[in-house]
């Protein structure tokens, strides 16, 4: 696998339902919500994936503009998240990118293959190798 040199996403319990990852020096919290028995503290886990692509793809429409001297204050993506069951998973997203003024059809026609061309979009679209190992930790690490 290529790119391996990057520091990995640590992810530690934090009581009840919580977990905290650490993601170089950003510490992020991740819970559950009330009505699923969590302290709703961050968002739930599955959230992070429409959160991943709506900032990936906003960044890129961003860039976009902004090379092109297009106003780009106010843009906004809105990702909606379908859910699927057997398994439980997500099924589609749904992303909208709203440009803060009118564009032409050219234009317009341009930036949708930007957005798609974000790594995120990528990732979901030509799913990523998942691979899981189990480990005790020993007592120098625990």
């Amino acid at each position: 696998m290529a790119d391996t040199n990057r520091e990995p996403i640590v992810v530690t319990y934090e009581g009840g339902m919580s977990f905290a990852a650490q993601i170089r020096s950003h510490r992020l919290v991740v819970d559950q919500p009330e009505y699923a028995g969590g302290a709703d503290v961050g968002p739930m886990p599955l959230e992070l994936f429409g959160a991943a692509l709506g900032t990936c793809i906003a960044h890129y429409v961003r860039q976009f503009l902004q090379r092109r001297g297009l106003p780009y204050e106010g843009l906004r993506v809105e990702v909606e998240q379908h859910k699927a069951t057997n398994p439980y998973r997500i099924a589609a997203f749904v992303a909208r990118v709203v440009v803060p003024v009118p564009l032409s059809s050219a234009t317009m026609t341009v930036l949708e293959r930007v957005a798609q061309s974000c790594p995120a979009h990528g990732t979901l679209t030509h799913a990523a190798d998942v691979l899981v190992s189990i480990e005790a930790a020993t007592a120098a690490a625990a």
